[in-house]
């Protein structure tokens, strides 16, 4: 039998990548906008941004541990007895409820497209090779490949996970009086897995290089999913 067998090999490939739900990159919507008057201080506290949520709260402190990490990154240092903060960064986070999709797409069919006819001639010597015999035989093989594309619907769910990262001024505030926010970052991500603590460090590296500048509007940055930043944030 006669087919296309780097056709067939493609299409197998590209069921088992599906199938197995492998992720090559993050897309991290990034909004980010300063107060291009303020000096920006580079020693900082953090604190809880979400309702309810205190400074004890264990999940709390393992993503205030990795935002350190980002924050270093730019330079940044977190506050301690000798270094007072300047600056506070209210960190907030959170998942949305799911969101189902319905998508379609088109699968090939595979079957007969036609057939192949050749002649195969032998030759055969008597015993006493005075003479000799030719016999021809003909052969009909049928050809394989794509014969038509059928559509296909399928359906998924989806996440909205969300960190937003919030500093403001508390060196210049006066007792009192409402504090002066300085920047801030909005990451926002969509995608099938309900786990915010796994996709976090992809949302903080999608910040690094936007922290206390400006986007102007909203942004798509990539992140692979073997990022050596996320590694950094996360310590590896």
């Amino acid at each position: 039998m006669k087919f296309n067998k780097l056709f067939l090999s493609a299409v197998i490939l590209a069921v088992i990548f599906s199938a197995s739900g492998c992720v090559r990159a993050y897309h991290i919507q990034v909004d980010s906008i300063s107060d291009r008057s303020a000096v920006l201080n580079k020693v900082y506290q953090i604190m809880p941004g979400n309702n309810g949520v205190n400074s004890n709260d264990l999940q709390f402190k393992e993503y205030a541990g990795l935002l350190v990490n980002v924050m270093a990154m730019q330079g940044y240092t977190y506050a301690s007895a000798s270094q007072p903060a300047e600056m506070e960064i209210y960190l907030s986070y959170g998942i949305g409820e799911p969101e189902k999709h319905t998508y379609s797409y088109t699968v090939p069919v595979w079957g007969q497209t036609g057939t192949d006819v050749y002649t195969q001639t032998n030759t055969v010597a008597n015993p006493a090779n005075t003479a000799s015999t030719q016999y021809s035989t003909t052969y009909v093989e049928p050809q394989y490949g794509v014969t038509g594309y059928t559509e296909q619907t399928g359906e998924y769910t989806s996440y909205k996970k969300y960190v937003i990262l919030d500093a403001y001024d508390i060196k210049n505030g006066k007792p009192g009086s409402k504090l002066s926010e300085v920047w801030k970052v909005s990451l926002s991500g969509a995608g099938k897995i309900n786990d915010l603590r796994k996709i976090y460090p992809a949302l903080l590296a999608a910040s690094v290089n936007y922290i206390g500048t400006s986007t102007g509007e909203v942004i798509s940055v990539d992140i692979p999913a073997d990022s050596e930043v996320i590694k950094a944030i996360k310590g590896n």
